[in-house]
């Protein structure tokens, strides 16, 4: 397995957490969870091996949420 995919698989329970905290509904948490992972596989060349795995997803995955819900603040 590669550097990239056990980092991923290492970080999926914070992503699920963060997740939860945004919707409080885990159907919902799950999806944006499931739509982050995703789109990390699909924009696996962009990640950057020298940065922080962790910070990228969570960013992909903020930047999801806020894409579905425009009434956020910024």
């Amino acid at each position: 397995m590669s550097v990239f995919l056990t980092q991923l698989e290492q970080c999926i329970p914070a992503l699920r957490r963060y997740a939860f905290t945004l919707f409080y509904r885990q159907e919902e948490a799950d999806d944006l969870v499931q739509d982050c992972l995703e789109r990390a596989l699909k924009k696996q060349a962009l990640w950057q091996p020298n940065s922080s795995l962790r910070a990228w997803l969570f960013t992909m995955q903020h930047n999801l949420y806020v894409n579905r819900h425009p009434s956020f603040p910024s």
